[in-house]
């Protein structure tokens, strides 16, 4: 094998964690711009950056946390003082071109993450704007491209992924990030970390529909590209809260009429579909099946009582919340939901075209003939790529009523450096102590970004 290619910081990711680290990384750096809204709503903040003219990541993040201000929240407030967005003046940071440092990204799809893999028409949880990253707002791009919307409005994905998408090219880094690129392992080195990664492009040409799968592969064995390695002094460590796919675990699941991909219903023809789930993602299939015509049989593990929890909670401010309310409460023939209950085995009929599923609840069972089954079951942060380390991470359970739930690092919270491995920073929601909460999740990236310069002594 080659020699392993060096580079300063290595970026594990390219999801909404991630990709954010590319611009600022490349040099964009946030300096303070004062803002009516700031001032209105945070006149302690905004006092006391007024007279701060240099880059925001030489500021004492440590000094700010005993302040009772972390990173995370501090960025945010300077980047969405309100949540309705009413124009770029708001948004206390201006971002300069300063010096960059030596990085790169590594993604095994395209930049964007969970979100290339999502429906086509799925409306995110929040207004677009919150899923913006400070440095390049969406009301900024929608001005350049050319586009027609509201950015308050709640985002469909093939806006938010054109966003995305476009980001590396913006701001010059895209030469920095490698799409289709794999890790498969990341172990000590005496240079930092050595990163082991193969090369997948062959898997950008392949139809997700066709593979019934989100077009990357799922495990090692599906490799049989090029294996690159690389060495860093410093790894981002932003894979995501759903990196490894969940599986059910039962006899049949890879039958060809099961899918854990769905894009839109006329992807599932036939009349029958049995959904598997319980969360949000679940809850959009499951009401846009039926909304196209189909018979739909909707399994949970959960209580009725959670389920209508989150319908109840989300019904006023999500539209696919309202219809999945009206289905249910209207007493449709064609959804029928299905609690604390488990598939046990799907069996294949008519050459494998389609099947019969079994499912348990306590001691009852019940078989059904369906066309398709289809997996919404979530995924889970992937630490096994980390080997070989003296100290394991420590992980803490994270989890709220709205079904985020994730395995987070133990983190020191100035930095969001990971207390075992030195050099080591979970990006995103995988470092300790950040919720669900879009607009504060990137807040991470100049944490991170400013220690990594600090010790690198370019601040």
């Amino acid at each position: 094998m080659n020699t392993p290619e060096h580079r300063t910081v290595i970026v594990v990711g390219g999801g909404p964690a991630g990709l954010p680290f590319a611009p600022v990384l490349g040099g964009w750096h946030p300096f303070f711009h004062a803002s009516n809204v700031l001032q209105a709503r945070y006149p302690q903040i905004a006092d006391m950056f007024r007279q701060h003219t240099d880059s925001l990541l030489s500021l004492d993040m440590e000094s700010m946390l005993h302040s009772g201000i972390p990173p995370a929240d501090l960025f945010r407030v300077l980047h969405h003082p309100r949540q309705l967005y009413e124009g770029g003046d708001q948004i206390a940071l201006k971002f300069r071109q300063q010096d960059p440092i030596d990085f790169l990204l590594l993604t095994q799809e395209r930049v964007g993450g969970l979100w290339n893999n999502v429906p086509e028409n799925l409306l995110t949880l929040s207004p677009g704007q919150w899923m913006e990253f400070a440095f390049h707002s969406l009301a900024e791009h929608v001005q350049e491209t050319g586009k027609s919307y509201n950015v308050n409005d709640l985002i469909i994905k093939h806006r938010l992924i054109d966003y995305y998408h476009r980001i590396p090219e913006r701001f010059g880094v895209a030469d920095r990030v490698r799409e289709w690129t794999r890790v498969t392992r990341v172990e000590p080195h005496e240079a930092g970390f050595l990163v082991t990664a193969v090369n997948v492009s062959d898997w950008s040409q392949r139809d997700p529909v066709t593979l019934r799968r989100p077009p990357f592969p799922e495990s090692d064995d599906e490799l049989t590209g090029e294996v690159q390695q690389y060495t860093c002094k410093y790894l981002v460590y932003a894979v995501g809260q759903r990196s490894k796919l969940r599986r059910l675990e039962v006899p049949g699941e890879d039958l060809p009429f099961v899918t854990q991909f769905y894009e839109k219903a006329q992807d599932l023809p036939g009349e029958r579909v049995v959904v598997v789930g319980g969360g949000r993602s679940a809850d959009w299939a499951a009401t846009e099946l039926h909304d196209a015509g189909r018979h739909v049989t909707y399994v949970m593990r959960q209580s009725r009582d959670l389920h209508w929890g989150l319908i109840n909670q989300s019904r006023g401010g999500l539209p696919y919340y309202k219809r999945i309310a009206e289905i249910l409460e209207g007493g449709s023939e064609r959804l029928e939901t299905v609690y604390d209950t488990s598939l046990t085995s799907i069996e294949a009929i008519d050459e494998g075209d389609r099947g019969v599923v079994t499912m348990a609840s306590g001691d009852d069972t019940r078989q059904i003939e369906v066309d398709h089954v289809l997996k919404e079951i979530g995924g889970s942060a992937d630490y096994s790529l980390l080997q070989g380390f003296e100290q394991p991470l420590q992980l803490v359970e994270k989890h709220d009523t709205y079904r985020f739930q994730v395995h987070q690092a133990k983190v020191h919270p100035h930095s969001y450096e990971s207390i075992d491995i030195p050099n080591l920073y979970p990006g995103g929601y995988l470092a300790e102590g950040l919720g669900l909460v879009v607009i504060a999740m990137h807040g991470t990236t100049y944490a991170i970004v400013a220690d990594i310069l600090k010790k690198e002594g370019m601040l």
